[in-house]
């Protein structure tokens, strides 16, 4: 699993380091810890690598390495469909099992968090940031990490936003007030009498 700082000025963080407990090593003899054969069947006996026989902690291995490659693929396929085209390929950490195949057991989606030419457009790119980096059931630190980043990125934009906004609103509030001042000297001027209601 790779670490990545949470520096927000990383423009393409991955989400998704999420990795699994490893196998059990090697040994020198070519049988795993529990005494299990690697692939091969290296004891001399006639065989395929195909018709390997396991031994119970060998098959046990097998079974949590089979769930951990089904639950490392299901959380980066969760992070690549929410972040759609802000997030790339998954890459993944594999682990030989005794049986000779290899499991995903980590595995991390890159998403780009770099902000966009216009505020609102980096509001709108945060929140899919954020929304990628929670979407599996079980968040890792990286990904809490990534959605901690996202939020603060949408904030300054937001108040970017704002900024920009309140130099709009202040010029139109300025026209507004002038054109009723407007108003309302030319309703003095003609001697209607009448007020301008707001």
């Amino acid at each position: 699993m790779r670490a990545v700082a949470a520096d927000l000025s990383i423009s393409s963080p991955s989400i998704g380091t999420y990795s699994t407990p490893r196998s059990v090593p090697l040994r020198r003899d070519g049988k795993n810890a529990s005494g299990a054969q690697e692939s091969g069947a290296q004891d001399g006996k006639s065989g395929s690598a195909d018709s390997v026989t396991l031994s119970d902690a060998a098959r046990q291995q097998v079974q949590k390495l089979k769930q951990a490659d089904t639950s490392v693929r299901q959380h980066e396929a969760a992070h690549q469909a929410a972040g759609g085209a802000h997030a790339g390929g998954a890459s993944f950490t594999f682990t030989r099992g005794p049986d000779g195949k290899n499991y995903a057991t980590a595995g991390e989606v890159p998403i780009d968090v770099s902000a966009e030419s216009e505020p609102a457009a980096t509001v709108a790119k945060m929140e899919q940031v954020k929304a990628a980096a929670l979407a599996p059931a079980d968040p890792s630190p990286q990904d809490l990490r990534v959605a901690a980043q996202a939020d603060a990125a949408k904030l300054q934009a937001q108040s970017e936003q704002r900024r920009q906004g309140g130099d709009t609103a202040s010029a139109r509030a300025a026209a507004a007030y002038g054109a009723a001042q407007a108003l309302g000297n030319a309703g003095r001027n003609s001697g209607s009498g009448k007020g301008l209601t707001v």
